[in-house]
């Protein structure tokens, strides 16, 4: 091989590695790649694989070959659930094949016709790492969130509208005959080819609408449930001005009362919720309401209760989304500690707003089933599970939480050390637009 061929040679392993970088980059935007360098490196093989495989019209080795492995590769080294995994191997590999074929079939048809197949030959893989780029550029314009993610029913609709398309490839390459490839049907074969290539790209787009979609109805799901929680805290505390201003009644009875029924009619009273003391933990009367309806619930499950709050005056947000962050979180510190024997239940409350920034620390005894850290980080759904029975309709405290503390741009971190499940977050208090 002589000079001119060797830089040639590199110059296209140079292209098909750059083809096989965006490829990798633009499936590592809609799946999580595991964290070991080994898998990386798998994956960057396979996206090679798929990029530089030729793709003639009537071969039954390459495309199956490279097909099959690629969702092996995928497989093996990316995060998510199965159908996750298939779904996306599927639309990514089916549409580098598409214009593969569509490069190596119809392209090189041209380009042999007019002679020019001295060039072709030269340059198709730089076609190959221009289409990746695109490929890539056209996802990280309309990127999804970080831990993108769709509901198992999603997944099978969109496995179900990629068989149609996925179809028609497998068709115009396995089920053709390469002797028929000539002037009259080279342009039906383009016009399939870019169909594929279309439907494809319009498949990949609609995962980003559809994440986008599920995401904003979750988050009016919390923001509705966190709306009713307010709600009915704010129930109560009426019912407790009502009761109250209606104590002249109750004196009254008292006093027509026999002597043997006044005792049971005040205990009954004062074990009343609405006769209860609203303390004044700090200057924010949504963190008082809540606060004092924790600590009866905590005194009343022989919950050790350590409250130190700063704050000094109202805090500058919806009143729903603070309630939300402090019942929820409070409740499953409340959850956890009925797990355990009545001399290890005990919470601890740290919140201060200072320098334009809410900091919430709460600590509670558990049992050794809470998250880690590299769970947390990995994306998955790392929310310990509900001891409650209706557990369809409990389990969601922790996510209300995350999905409040993003939507104030803060930060939520959990934690479990020798026995103690740590929650800490933190909100900038800005005026958000």
């Amino acid at each position: 091989m002589d000079l001119p061929e060797r830089i040639i040679f590199l110059s296209l392993s140079l292209f098909g590695l750059i083809a096989a970088i965006f490829v990798y980059f633009a499936l590592s935007l809609l799946i999580e790649v595991k964290k070991k360098w080994q898998h990386k490196g798998l994956l960057l093989f396979g996206c090679w694989l798929i990029s530089v495989m030729i793709i003639f019209i009537g071969d039954l080795v390459n495309l199956s070959f490279s097909m099959v492995f690629f969702l092996l590769v995928l497989w093996c080294a990316c995060e998510g659930s199965g159908l996750k995994k298939l779904t996306l191997g599927l639309m990514f590999a089916s549409t580098i094949f598409a214009f593969n074929g569509f490069y190596d079939n119809c392209v090189g048809f041209f380009a042999y016709y007019w002679g020019m197949d001295t060039l072709y030959d030269h340059l198709y893989l730089i076609g190959r790492s221009l289409f990746a780029l695109m490929l890539y550029l056209g996802i990280r314009m309309r990127k999804p969130e970080p831990d993108f993610e769709l509901s198992a029913p999603l997944w099978r609709l969109m496995f179900l509208l990629t068989l149609s398309p996925l179809g028609i490839m497998l068709s115009l390459i396995l089920l053709r005959s390469p002797y028929m490839q000539i002037n009259g049907t080279i342009f039906a074969d383009s016009a399939l080819f870019f169909v594929v290539i279309l439907s494809f790209a319009g498949l990949l787009r609609a995962l980003t609408v559809l994440e986008r979609q599920q995401r904003l109805e979750g988050e009016n799901m919390l923001a509705l449930q966190n709306q009713r929680y307010y709600k009915a805290m704010e129930q109560q505390q009426f019912e407790t001005r009502r009761l109250r201003h209606d104590l002249s009644n109750h004196l009254q009875i008292l006093l027509a009362l026999p002597p043997q029924q006044k005792d049971d009619y005040i205990k009954g009273m004062l074990d009343n919720p609405s006769f209860k003391q609203i303390f004044t933990w700090c200057g924010d009367t949504t963190v008082n309401i809540v606060l004092t309806a924790k600590e009866e619930l905590m005194r009343q499950n022989g919950i050790r209760f350590y409250p130190k709050v700063d704050i000094k005056e109202q805090l500058p947000f919806d009143k729903a989304d603070l309630c939300a962050i402090l019942s929820n979180a409070l409740d499953n510190a409340v959850e956890a500690s009925l797990e355990l024997t009545e001399d290890l239940r005990q919470v601890h409350l740290n919140a201060g707003a200072s320098k334009g920034v809410l900091a919430l620390n709460i600590q509670n005894a558990c049992k050794n089933n809470a998250p880690t850290q590299n769970e947390i980080n990995s994306g998955k759904n790392f929310f310990p599970k509900t001891t409650k029975k209706d557990a369809e309709n409990h389990g969601l405290g922790l996510r209300s939480i995350q999905e409040t503390v993003k939507k104030y741009d803060g930060n939520m971190e959990i934690m479990q050390k020798e026995g103690i499940f740590h929650l800490f977050l933190y909100l900038p208090m800005y005026t958000r637009p």
